[in-house]
């Protein structure tokens, strides 16, 4: 799906394709470079570009007569903006046909936008066959030996996560880092679980901590309810206006372990807001009660001309991405299962089992994985994160329904994930079907294995099947260097590495 600023824009004059092996065609029948422009629905320098340069009529006409332009989001394509994105949104790749590199830049007026195309039409017909070769898979080496795997597994690793955790650790405004200020829900679940099975407070503290600032600061949405998805600043004062169910899903469920751990019913309360801003905001209210899955996010756009760093949020108006996720959605539907059973809620666990039950059966592809996004028909299948979070997520209704149903689309999902995204040298994969350019490649990536290993973990205990431990292990056991460079994204492996130990 192609979408452009909701601001008056004639970006649709140019003649765009979406990602795909057409669009690389194109470009090499027509020996033309490609220019790939990756936005996101929410970012208002993407809505700029839509508003500017891609409405000015010298761009428009060398972006048709001179180049391929392939147009994609971050949302509904993450394994592109994966390979690609450089310092954020939007982000702008020139590629021969083949998917040799030329260039990447970021926002552009229509000037500098306009330049900068002349020069790469110009340095691509001059030099096209002196650029560097574009990313080719390499020979899968020997399947490693199955019953050896588990000595490579490092358990100190557990606790080295926990103090590059805790290094990172703003101990004045909760959080990581210095600068920018994410919730980052897995890093504050893994410390949560760090604190249930060793009892160290701080561990719970930080998280406590954390979720006081966000719920106090300027990040939560007091008119709208719902909080933003970063701040600028660390203090959490400087917020970015777009609110993502992802990021929802995740801190509601920070909210529910944090209240079973302490007790504190603050946190509870918290978690009663979330689901009311879910259910009031991201969700289809056709009728008398929210039904159905959520919506992708609530985005706040700026008026026409305003400069998205200057402009008065005050004056911003919602629109929704009414996109559904399937990633996403499953977390929302882990996390309303929770709630319904703390916040004794029985219409939770019903909007849940509803959210899972849709996935299931208009989000997968023919060959039975699931897809990452639906907007009328199911896009993008194949995708890691899509299978595995939709697994734990009939785990936990399996649990919460007590119908074996859920517990063998889990296993199917579980099955899909060896069948198809299985990295002979260890781990999985992040995409089960290889494309053009980089995404010949498929990557093995800490944050999704963590995640899958988590996955098969809990399908292991649900069904008694020790395949699945083997299949944890094969995971886990693809990362044993020094874990401290991936920061906040080692989480999730670092609490699959303690349950599997």
């Amino acid at each position: 799906m192609i979408r452009y600023s909701t601001n008056p824009n004639t970006a649709d004059r140019i003649r765009w394709r979406e990602w795909g092996p057409e669009a690389f065609e194109a470009a090499r029948e027509q020996d033309k470079p490609l220019m790939l422009f990756i936005g996101a629905f929410w970012c208002a320098f993407c809505q700029r570009m839509d508003e500017a340069a891609f409405s000015n009529e010298e761009v428009a006409a060398l972006l048709n007569a001179y180049f391929v332009p392939v147009r994609c989001e971050d949302a509904q394509r993450p394994d592109v903006d994966a390979r690609y994105n450089q310092n954020g949104w939007p982000t702008i790749v020139f590629m021969a046909p083949a998917g040799e590199p030329i260039a990447t830049v970021n926002y552009l007026d229509p000037e500098d936008f306009a330049s900068v195309l002349v020069r790469v039409y110009t340095a691509y017909h001059e030099d096209k066959d002196n650029l560097p070769s574009p990313p080719t898979p390499k020979a899968a080496p020997p399947a490693p030996d199955a019953t050896a795997e588990e000595d490579k597994l490092r358990p100190a690793a557990f606790a080295e996560i926990s103090d590059v955790l805790m290094a990172m650790a703003d101990d004045v405004n909760g959080g990581f880092g210095p600068d920018h200020r994410f919730p980052h829900p897995e890093a504050l679940d893994f410390l949560l679980y760090r604190f249930e099975t060793g009892g160290e407070a701080r561990y719970l503290d930080h998280v406590a901590l954390t979720l006081d600032k966000l719920r106090a600061s300027a990040t939560w949405d007091e008119r709208g309810g719902g909080f933003f998805r970063y701040s600028s600043k660390p203090d959490w004062s400087e917020p970015h206006r777009e609110k993502l169910l992802e990021d929802h899903a995740g801190v509601l469920g920070n909210c529910f372990y944090l209240f079973r751990l302490s007790g504190r019913d603050k946190f509870r309360k918290i978690a009663e807001e979330i689901v009311d801003y879910l259910d009031a905001t991201l969700s289809n209210k056709s009728g008398s009660a929210p039904k159905g899955p959520f919506w992708g996010c609530e985005d706040y756009v700026r008026p026409q001309g305003d400069d998205p760093l200057l402009a008065d949020p005050g004056n911003w108006y919602p629109v929704i991405d009414e996109i559904i996720y399937t990633d996403a959605n499953a977390r929302a539907a882990s996390a309303y299962l929770e709630a319904a059973r703390v916040l004794k809620r029985e219409e939770l666990k019903d909007r849940a089992i509803g959210v899972l039950d849709f996935l299931w059966t208009n989000c997968r592809s023919p060959e039975g994985s699931m897809c990452h996004y639906f907007d009328g028909e199911a896009h993008a299948p194949g995708l890691l994160t899509d299978q595995v979070y939709t697994g734990l997520a009939m785990l936990d209704a399996h649990v919460a329904a007590g119908d074996a149903v859920y517990l063998d689309r889990a296993l199917h999902l579980g099955e899909g994930v060896i069948a198809a995204h299985t990295n002979p040298s260890g781990g999985y994969h992040d995409i089960a079907h290889t494309g053009p350019a980089h995404l010949r490649v498929p990557l093995t990536l800490i944050a999704e294995n963590g995640l899958a290993a988590r996955f098969f973990l809990k399908i292991a205990e649900a069904s008694g099947q020790d395949k699945y431990r083997r299949a944890a292990d094969s995971a886990l056991s693809a990362f044993t260097g020094d874990l401290a460079p991936y920061g906040v994204y080692a989480a999730n492996y670092g609490r699959a590495l303690d349950e599997f130990m």
